[in-house]
């Protein structure tokens, strides 16, 4: 370890009168958070040969930077265009009060464009306060409109 790194921890304040003994000095490692493309999966539409790249929602959810849980209410709401592509759906049997539908999938492109509008609509960008803008019906309208425009 770099001395520079130790000198950062010799000047921390500490709580109290003195300093700890005995305890070894904390290491500082810098975590790098993959790209929200990083692992995508791959599955092949119906009358198609070869496979095409997809993303699931925690993909989304990573690019936008919120959670998992905020796409799915967003798509209750009708805040954002439900995507027309869905995982196959599992042989297995379902749990009690799980769908049998697939997962969300995202194409590239798709994904690419959220992010575009959520910059337009100051969906992704927080106010001063650190609080994010929570998407509009605009915001929705003019996914719906590029996702037809993708189809088309």
């Amino acid at each position: 370890m770099s001395s520079n790194v130790l000198e950062q921890f010799e000047d921390l304040d500490y709580p109290g009168r003195k300093k700890p003994v005995n305890r070894d000095k904390k290491v500082v490692t810098a975590v790098v958070d993959e790209e929200w493309d990083a692992k995508p999966v791959y599955y092949r539409l119906p009358g198609q040969t070869e496979k095409q790249e997809f993303f699931l929602i925690s993909h989304l959810a990573k690019a936008l930077g919120y959670s998992v849980q905020s796409i799915r209410a967003w798509e209750a709401q009708g805040l954002l265009a439900r995507t027309p592509y869905r995982s196959p759906r599992t042989a297995a049997p379902v749990a009690a009060g799980r769908s049998n539908k697939g997962k969300r999938l995202w194409t590239r492109e798709q994904v690419l464009g959220i992010i575009r509008l959520a910059k337009k609509h100051r969906v992704i960008f927080p106010n001063r306060k650190g609080v994010k803008h929570p998407p509009t019906p605009a915001f929705a309208a003019e996914v719906g409109e590029f996702f037809n425009s993708l189809t088309q």
